[in-house]
């Protein structure tokens, strides 16, 4: 009886030691990419953005591609679609910028924004919503779009009201 018992118990002891070595292992090397670890965007984390399903935003390193242009808009508004037809125009021009496109408006309305303007297939361009109350928090908005540029460490540079033309924008990071 005892042999059987012990054989029982190397049956479960092997799958559930190699189980606990596989997940140490997954937990350790995803200790070591700081760039997908969630870090702090400055002024921007009071927005408390939501991703287009809903789930909190999350930003990483990995997703910086130099400087950040955070864009407040309104789908309905003609500024506002003339300004992503800009972007979408001047891609090429905009690849070290990282752009986050926000509006306060159902999230359906965003991601049809982000569909019909061809910006939702870029990778340096992210939509989020954020409440309007957040939003006129952090900036006196007056205009749209709202056009917030940053550094790589995520400090102001520039503010743009009303559709900015990409040259006008890239300038002020030289």
């Amino acid at each position: 009886m005892n042999n059987i018992n012990k054989m029982k118990r190397k049956k479960v002891v092997k799958p559930v030691f190699t189980l606990a070595v596989i997940l140490i292992a997954l937990i350790m090397s995803s200790c070591g990419t700081g760039g997908s670890t969630p870090i702090s965007m400055g002024e921007l984390d009071r927005l408390q953005l939501l991703n287009l399903d809903s789930t909190q935003f999350e930003f990483t390193k990995n997703d910086l591609r130099g400087s950040l242009l955070a864009v407040v808009f309104s789908p309905g508004c003609d500024h506002c679609q003339a300004q992503a037809q800009e972007f979408y125009q001047n891609m090429d021009k905009l690849k070290d910028v990282t752009i986050i496109m926000i509006g306060s408006v159902p999230m359906e309305q965003i991601r049809e924004f982000s569909e019909k303007y061809g910006l939702k297939e870029f990778q340096n361009v992210r939509f989020a919503y954020a409440s309007p109350v957040n939003a006129l928090d952090l900036w006196m908005i007056d205009n749209l779009p709202h056009l917030a540029l940053y550094d790589k460490e995520f400090k102001p540079i520039q503010i743009f009201a009303s559709t900015t033309s990409v040259d006008k924008i890239l300038s002020h990071l030289k």
